[in-house]
């Protein structure tokens, strides 16, 4: 994958806390290229490493145009060295799959990098001990590998329990767990398990997982045991293993009976919030026990006084009746009167309509009528409508 803008700035926070404090040489796994177009990157990598400003050659790269990563190296005031299988000039001659570290170099460089080739080996276990073997007791070791898809870049993608396993074994320091959303960003992402819920997967994805670890002791490499399952094998099966333990190396059969302060305290805190737990539930228990006691002490108490047993629903059913019995009553009353009232409006109705009838009939034909005569008629039969109006809105209203 090579060393792009991220990795540029992840070297310089990591040379200005201290971390790559004192290294000499570096020995990269891979012959790597470098790139980074954000120039004020680089001029800040040399300062923060106390070399002079870059040379042109090396503030003008580009993803289409890299260098060799030696020539970044160098820049920096370090030796360098890299491990490839491609022959090329410079470059220690191994199979990461097959060949162990040559004993000139064991246990030689304080910094150990990983970018993008532990994933295209077969042999996991070989190329995890050869990094181990060729780092120096304090030296770094940084992993940029694989995260989420790249989607047949190479054999495998990572995890982050498999570096904190590596780390449980080896007794490494781990210095930093990142996530790198894109190669192109001037910076890493802290990791946290919630950052799966933001980024973006499809069959382009390229995260990356990059991780900084501190080989602490002198001790040959330890695979790894997947921790969530070591409670779970049997003794013959976990005698295989070793662990490193505070520089101990420690038998498979011990590790999982071990005895170190820490683990125990871990495992205390464990089984004293276990007991924590049954007891609040047997006092839940206790408490529902007590309840039902105090209502069957009380019942007892009215059985032997001679009396029965209250039932708190007696009162209210007898209350609830009484207010059914008057509802009914006052209902009964008002469909009463309102029958009564639709009688006599009936009858009052009907008087008039016969009333108004005769009227009409009584009328005499337009033809005999004069112009004075109509108008005077008229006027009558206005104002009895409007008298039979006002009769029909007060019986309305005494209903």
């Amino acid at each position: 994958m090579g060393l792009g803008p991220p990795v540029i700035e992840l070297y310089r926070q990591l040379k200005l806390a201290g971390a790559l404090h004192d290294i000499s040489e570096v020995m990269e796994l891979g012959s790597q290229d470098f790139w980074c177009p954000q120039q004020n990157l680089v001029r800040a990598l040399c300062a923060a490493f106390g070399q002079p400003s870059p040379s042109a050659e090396l503030l003008s790269t580009s993803n289409a145009r890299q260098l060799p990563a030696r020539q970044l190296y160098e820049a920096l005031g370090l030796g360098y060295q890299c491990v490839d299988v491609d022959g090329r000039m410079g470059t220690l001659v191994l199979d990461l799959n097959f060949d162990g570290v040559p004993a000139d170099h064991q246990s030689r460089y304080g910094l150990v990098t990983n970018h993008g080739t532990s994933e295209h080996l077969i042999n996991q276990y070989n190329v995890f001990k050869v990094m181990h073997d060729f780092t120096k007791p304090n030296g770094i070791m940084i992993h940029a590998v694989p995260f989420t898809v790249h989607l047949e870049h190479g054999f495998f993608n990572y995890q982050p329990n498999f570096f904190e396993s590596l780390a449980r074994y080896n007794s490494y320091e781990t210095l930093g767990i990142w996530v790198g959303p894109d190669w192109q960003l001037a910076s890493f992402i802290p990791w946290d398990p919630a950052l799966l819920d933001f980024l973006s997967l499809s069959s382009k994805t390229t995260h990356l997982l990059v991780v900084a670890q501190r080989k602490m002791y002198e001790q040959p490499f330890c695979a790894p045991f997947q921790e969530v399952y070591e409670n779970m094998v049997p003794d013959e099966a976990r005698g295989r293993y070793t662990m490193v333990i505070d520089g101990e190396v420690m038998d498979g059969k011990r590790v999982k009976y071990l005895t170190k302060d820490s683990v125990l305290a871990n495992q205390y805190l464990s089984e004293i919030q276990d007991l924590k737990n049954w007891i609040d539930a047997y006092r839940g228990e206790i408490d529902r026990l007590k309840h039902e006691l105090a209502v069957t002490t009380h019942l007892l108490n009215q059985v032997t006084s001679g009396a029965p047993p209250p039932n708190p629903w007696t009162e209210r059913i007898a209350k609830l009746e009484a207010v059914v019995a008057t509802t009914e009553a006052r209902s009964t009353a008002r469909i009463a009167e309102l029958e009564a009232a639709v009688a006599t409006t009936e009858a009052r109705s009907t008087a008039r309509v016969r009333e108004l009838e005769a009227e009409m009939r009584a009328i005499p034909p337009l033809a005999t009528v004069s112009g004075r005569e109509l108008a005077a008629e008229l006027r009558e039969r206005v104002r009895r409508r409007l008298s039979a109006k006002l009769d029909f809105a007060k019986l309305h209203r005494t209903t």
